[in-house]
């Protein structure tokens, strides 16, 4: 097993990219989902920032106009809590429903519509205690750990910098008046979602392409998995050599059918068999078997026999030899030679009688 594991030399066949694809496996970066949930953020404050803050500062006025009124001891006096409910469900839903949607559209920018129920099937290494503190420290999960560490310390940083460069602009914001206090915030809090998008597109980017090159490295297979799944495809090649013999002889037998009218004689079983015979002298060395047929093959080459004028003996044992043994368009075998001789010593003395039956009258 650790051989073939390290012998995995050729790129991912369709056929297993489809199974794995099956199962749930695809290249899927978490980061890249992260930096379009940001965006969808980033957009709405953008799109909807000045009616959202307008809608929260009315709320929040009308809240504190009225916190000394406002009552909580019995149900009919909580109606107002309500209200906020909805109040709040109308900020918050529209924002969450655009996050969705980005999430969304990233699932399938990454990996197109996929539909499977394979991974939520229970299995029993997901309860074991061993195999999970095995899934814990391994070195896949040592390295989103050190992923997510590095991930950590780069937005830290962006945090820090961009505090440093605010930092001598901070005196100016101290001002009673709020709407100059509400227009600095925003305008920064928008420059800080700015550059936190950014990294965090990098940091998409470089998880793509990261994601994707491990996913095509774990789904490499050696040669011997490659044969493995093409029998498992096409089944086993002595097999399907096999059928492709079986399906030439059979067309073979289906053309050979259509020479019965230049035969000497058709020897038949007399309902199961049919084989058709030709002997030229100069040319032969001995009769050719031109078709052969069981069945309904054989009640065709009957039919056709007939109307053509061709001889038509029951010779039972000779038939099902001749079937047996006898290639098409070869001579009879050896074996067989003296019945067919008897054949058209039959067929000759048939035709004798004919033409003095025909001059008798």
């Amino acid at each position: 097993m650790a051989e073939q594991e390290q012998n995995r030399t050729e790129k991912a066949t369709p056929f297993k990219l489809a199974e794995a694809r099956k199962q749930g496996q695809v290249a899927r970066s978490m980061d890249f989902n992260s930096f379009a949930m940001v965006f969808a953020l980033l957009f709405v404050l953008i799109a909807l920032g000045g009616s959202v803050a307008m809608k929260v500062a009315s709320l929040s006025s009308w809240l504190l106009q009225q916190s000394g009124t406002l009552k909580l001891e019995g149900p009919g006096e909580a109606v107002w809590f309500a209200d906020v409910l909805k109040a709040l469900l109308g900020i918050v839903v529209p924002i969450a429903a655009v996050g969705i949607v980005f999430a969304v559209v990233a699932n399938l920018i990454q990996i197109g519509p996929i539909f499977t129920f394979v991974p939520l099937k229970p299995k029993f290494e997901r309860i074991n205690p061993i195999a999970g503190f095995k899934r814990i420290f391994n070195k896949k999960m040592l390295f989103e750990a050190f992923k997510t560490l590095v991930k950590f310390c780069f937005f830290v940083w962006i945090l820090w910098a961009f505090f440093r460069s605010l930092w001598p602009t901070l005196p100016a914001a101290m001002s009673i008046d709020t709407a100059v206090i509400a227009a600095y915030l925003s305008q920064n809090g928008l420059s800080l979602l700015f550059r936190l998008g950014l990294a965090m597109l990098l940091i998409a980017s470089l998880d793509f392409a990261f994601v994707r090159w491990t996913f095509s490295k774990q789904m490499m297979m050696s040669r011997r998995e490659m044969k493995e799944e093409v029998k498992r495809r096409e089944g086993d090649p002595l097999v399907r050599a096999k059928i492709r013999e079986l399906q030439r002889e059979n067309l073979k037998q289906a053309q050979s059918i259509g020479r019965v009218p230049e035969a000497d004689v058709l020897i038949t079983n007399p309902e199961h068999l049919a084989i058709a015979l030709r002997y030229v002298r100069d040319e032969m060395s001995a009769p050719h078997v031109i078709a052969k047929g069981a069945d309904a093959w054989a009640a065709e080459m009957r039919a056709m026999a007939r109307k053509h004028g061709v001889p038509v003996l029951e010779r039972r044992s000779l038939a099902r030899q001749l079937f047996r043994s006898a290639q098409l368009d070869r001579p009879i075998p050896v074996e067989t030679f003296l019945d067919v001789a008897r054949v058209y010593a039959d067929v000759a003395a048939d035709r004798r009688n004919n033409v003095r039956h025909e001059a008798a009258r």
